[in-house]
């Protein structure tokens, strides 16, 4: 075997290493160094797949709140449509002379009552979507802006208006 000129010394056993060993320690820690590197990189690929699976959880409930408060809106709209559908068919039926249809509830009760039911579900319902907005900003900061919300608030000023309308109409 051969031995390295200048010997080098293990520090832990002080014993000379013969060129084949070195060359096999120095290959031993370079591969060692290697998998360690292999090891964090797979480490922060764990790390970001986890992160991105957060972040895809996060995205899912999120639109489920939107599309949960999307149905309440459409909900909402569907009874504020058939209220003033009510309203305007009872209207033109007595402003015709015709009979009204119900003696017990006039037009403008019946839309009045479907407008005001439609406003309070969806008020109700945005009470609700906020309050689940605000869990998960708390969550997670790559919150956006829930769009849902401000058709929401826009269809409850719509229902509002509507409702004042009809009240003012009459007296």
């Amino acid at each position: 075997m051969e031995v390295l000129k200048r010997p080098v010394e293990d520090e832990i056993l002080g014993k000379v290493w013969p060129t084949k060993q070195l060359k096999n320690k120095m290959e031993i820690a370079e591969s060692a160094t290697v998998l360690q590197q292999e090891e964090e990189l797979q480490q922060l690929k764990k790390k970001d797949k986890k992160e991105v699976k957060k972040h895809i959880q996060f995205e899912r409930t999120r639109t489920a709140f939107e599309r949960l408060q999307i149905a309440w809106i459409r909900a909402s709209l569907t009874l504020i449509t058939i209220g003033v559908g009510a309203y305007e068919y009872f209207h033109n039926r007595i402003e015709s002379g015709k009979a009204p249809l119900l003696k017990l509830i006039s037009g403008r009760e019946l839309g009045l009552f479907l407008i005001l039911t439609a406003f309070v579900i969806l008020l109700l319902a945005t009470f609700q979507h906020e309050k689940n907005m605000s869990f998960l900003k708390k969550q997670y900061e790559g919150y956006r802006f829930s769009v849902a919300s401000l058709l929401s608030f826009l269809i409850l000023f719509l229902a509002f208006f509507l409702m004042v309308m009809v009240l003012k109409i009459y007296e």
